[in-house]
């Protein structure tokens, strides 16, 4: 094949991944022989001010070396942090980067001299919107020298198409993952689906939401994302959302919230979102809060979690009680029954259902509900 042909079937594959990026570990391999690399990687930068990589994808890397610089080498880059001071700049290479005399820099090469074969990058990025930053990097090693001009006017050519494919990439990513998160299912629900991102921004809100928020009784919605009306109330979202938020933290949890009206309070659970998005997307939701109004709540079908979890008629009863945010005396008392009868079955669904606490029950029977 021909240089020409080469360089065309390259900018011919940037398009491919872009929509696809499942692609990118081929392309990276043939943009490395391209351009006389020996390592490469495809990446996503966080919103600005935050050195974090959402979407790292990488070939001829050491895993371990990759984990350590995900989990905070990325940090102290100063490739990295000239990324972000620069989004709009195209090109970034070793030769636009001062010699670092700070702790931090001299603490990354230390540790890159020791983990990381390639020492001279050059990068390829575009700036997709004003908190997204995407492209390639490219790496040598000392045996092959540094990217010399040519070089990097050669690969110029190739990263105009490399910009252009990532921002229609972007587009339809962010297209994408709206319709995946608004679809009828979705918005349709009967319980309040609040969707926000990593800095406690909402994204989305179903009909249910803006409908609970409308109502003025306890519920806030603002641009410093979901609110409750009553202090401590709100201070214990806060937390919930926080530890959603931390990896190696619990994943979110339940709670009730006091309403202004005296009605009977909210069932609230909040859980991180794990669905897979793609890397290419404005819209990129990292917790999903879930509402409950006991007074206003579709009751979740009985025959639904029987024939989800194997219930029976009666622990089926109390199962969709629970999930719309009464406590098991309340629970006990509409269906009357004795407390110490509903605490019985309650044993029974923990056994059916394989969980261990009336919260984890409840978070199970709520994505049930969101999911149904």
């Amino acid at each position: 094949m021909s240089t020409h042909e080469r360089t065309l079937a390259m900018i011919e594959a940037f398009y491919d991944a872009a929509l696809d990026e499942t692609l990118w570990p081929a392309v990276l391999e043939n943009l490395a022989k391209v351009t006389r690399s020996q390592a490469a990687t495809f990446w996503v930068l966080g919103p600005s001010g935050q050195a974090r990589h959402p979407t790292f994808i990488y070939i001829n890397f050491d895993s371990n070396s990759v984990r350590e610089y995900l989990n905070g080498m990325v940090q102290l880059d100063p490739t990295v942090r000239y990324l972000f001071a620069n989004p709009q700049q195209s090109i970034v290479h070793d030769g636009l980067l001062k010699d670092g005399r700070d702790k931090d820099t001299r603490d990354y090469y230390d540790w890159h001299r020791r983990n990381v074969e390639t020492r001279f990058r050059m990068v390829g990025q575009a700036h997709l919107a004003p908190t997204v930053q995407a492209g390639v990097a490219l790496h040598r090693t000392q045996k092959t020298g540094p990217y010399e001009p040519q070089d990097i006017e050669r690969f110029g050519m190739l990263h105009r198409h490399l910009r252009r494919a990532l921002s229609i990439g972007f587009r339809l990513g962010s297209l994408g993952a709206m319709q995946q998160f608004s679809s009828e299912w979705l918005d349709g629900n009967s319980a309040a689906v609040v969707l926000v991102d990593e800095h406690m921004r909402i994204v989305f809100t179903n009909r249910r939401a803006q409908a609970l928020q409308s109502s003025g009784d306890g519920v806030r919605f603002s641009t410093n994302g979901i609110e409750l009306g009553h202090r401590q109330d709100n201070e214990k979202l806060q937390v919930l959302l926080h530890q959603a938020l931390s990896a190696g933290a619990s994943p979110g949890g339940i709670m009730r919230g006091t309403r202004p009206s005296g009605k009977r309070p909210y069932g609230i659970f909040v859980t991180r979102v794990s669905g897979r998005l793609s890397a290419l997307s404005l819209f990129r939701p990292a917790v999903c809060v879930v509402i409950t109004d006991p007074d206003r709540q579709d009751p979740l079908p009985a025959q639904r979690l029987e024939a989800a979890f194997g219930l029976t008629q009666a622990e089926a009863r109390l199962a969709t009680l629970l999930a719309a945010g009464e406590d098991l005396r309340g629970a006990a008392e509409k269906l009357k029954i004795t407390y110490g009868t509903a605490r019985t079955r309650l044993v029974q669904i923990f056994q059916k259902t394989g969980t261990r606490r009336q919260g984890e029950l409840i978070r199970l029977l709520l994505t049930t509900v969101v999911t149904g």
